[in-house]
């Protein structure tokens, strides 16, 4: 291979199409640089069958896009370059090892530049071993590359996402309005939960989906769509519920929760397949259907309608906990000295006295508190060792002497952080869907603890999103 260094003009050089970084960015300092003294290291070319007007040999740049830019800019009229002959293919390589290995590309840049050597045939395993990346990292950027130009098109800012973000809208990959619904929250305080939103009704419609195919192999009986009632909490002329719905569980799917409920109730029921649950129904023996029966109904409705209203407030209360946990892992551990025993000051205070009207009223330390305290720690950093076991009846299931000698042995490793930790967790255990309720007597009460909690919280940077915010103002 022919390898020279001869000073080029610039009008005979051209950018690379195909180079991986879209924008060269400020070259303002560097063009000042080169008035003073020149250019240090030549650019890399390779020739090209184009010619200039003028009929002079054009080269495309491989190395040096930056220096070519600065140097149009300082005045120069020609360039140091080393003339080299390569393959597209070789080209591609070349520039994306050159920008990865300086970090000069965006997530977006990187991923495109990965696509663009895979649509000349290099594999994975060779672009790994080109550009020092392990393969799992190059599927990843390559999944980002899937993205479809309809779904970059739907956000303006799409090119600046940062990788995590990148990586949440490809798990969506094949759902384009999914990923636009998604890119619409970009740059707000909402992306976090609508991600989690988003990810939760996949989810459930693969758990309705799954459960839907069951309930047809195995004949379960299906209420007649005719009698499909409007609303969720309503029940079909002559039918009253046999229990509350099956909904999503990421724990245990529709046959495993019918077969455990068959275990105890043999009465004559049918199914209704409802937006986002099962609902199961029994039909009113005959004799029940008095003036007595129909006074009571009113009053069913509106219990119904009650635990309609806390099982939607049941997701939003998952998912406030999951975000807030989700924060605490991430950055808690990591804050500094100063930082830490300010945030258990103030939680300290929110445990001991709470913030409610009148008396004091600490945050419960009961056992199932303590459990479910355990719970939430287990979440925010390395979990426990002994593991959760959920369907055990003891209450006590997670406070085990293993549990409570790592405890110790980490909260004298390092004091400071294990107390904020233990913190956050204890109050994050005593907020449940009644604590969100405003309209009962408990969601009252604790209202302004809550308040005073997520105050901490965003002092110390988390994002409050618009339906957090909601909730607290009520």
């Amino acid at each position: 291979m022919a390898i020279t260094i001869v000073d080029i003009p610039v009008s005979q050089l051209m950018p690379n199409p195909h180079n991986p970084r879209r924008d060269v960015g400020d070259v303002e300092e560097l063009a000042d640089s080169i008035r003073a003294q020149g250019i240090k290291q030549e650019l890399l070319v390779t020739p090209t069958d184009s010619k200039s007007p003028e009929g002079k040999p054009l080269y495309r740049v491989v190395i040096g896009h930056r220096r070519l830019a600065a140097a149009k800019l300082a005045g120069l009229e020609t360039v140091p370059c080393r003339i080299e002959s390569m393959s597209e293919r070789d080209e591609r390589a070349l520039m994306l090892v050159e920008n990865t290995q300086r970090c000069d590309l965006t997530p977006l840049e990187e991923a495109d530049g990965y696509q663009g050597l895979l649509d000349l045939g290099v594999k994975v395993k060779e672009m790994a071993e080109q550009t020092g990346r392990s393969t799992r990292l190059v599927r990843g950027r390559l999944k980002i590359a899937a993205i479809p130009q309809s779904v970059r098109d739907a956000s303006k800012d799409f090119a600046q996402l940062s990788l995590s973000d990148l990586e949440a809208v490809t798990e969506f990959d094949g759902d384009e309005d999914t990923q636009k619904e998604l890119l619409s929250f970009a740059g707000t305080p909402n992306w976090q939960w609508k991600l989690d939103n988003l990810r939760t009704r996949r989810e459930t419609a693969k758990w309705m989906e799954a459960a839907r195919l069951w309930m047809e192999s195995n004949n379960l009986p299906l209420l007649d769509k005719k009698l499909k009632p409007a609303q969720s909490w309503q029940t079909p002329n002559g039918y009253r519920f046999a229990r509350n719905s099956f909904v999503y569980d990421a724990r245990a799917s529709f046959a495993k929760q019918w077969q455990a409920w068959r275990t105890e109730h043999k009465q004559e029921v049918v199914l209704c397949i409802l937006e986002n649950g099962i609902a199961v129904y029994e039909l009113i023996p005959q004799q029940e259907e008095t003036e007595d029966t129909a006074k009571h109904k009113a009053k069913d409705e509106e219990k119904r309608r009650v635990k309609e209203r806390k099982a939607k407030l049941r997701e939003f209360t998952d998912t406030a906990e999951r975000l807030r946990i989700e924060w605490i892992h991430e950055h808690v551990p990591g804050m500094k000295k100063d930082m830490l025993r300010e945030l258990s000051e103030r939680l300290c205070l929110i445990s001991i006295m709470g913030i409610g009207e009148g008396k004091i009223r600490p945050v419960s330390d009961f056992d199932y508190g303590w459990t479910d305290a355990l719970t939430a720690y287990s979440g925010m950093t390395k979990p426990l060792p002994s593991p959760a076991n959920p369907e055990d009846d003891d209450p006590l299931w997670f406070n085990t002497d293993e549990n409570g000698k790592e405890l110790r042995r980490r909260q004298q490793a390092n004091p400071t952080r294990e107390l904020a930790l233990l913190l956050f967790a204890h109050i994050e255990a005593a907020i449940t869907v009644d604590t969100w309720d405003r309209s009962d007597a408990r969601g009252r009460y604790d209202g302004p603890m809550l308040n005073a909690y997520y105050a901490v919280l965003e002092s110390a940077g988390y994002t409050v999103s618009d339906a957090e915010r909601k909730g607290l103002e009520l």
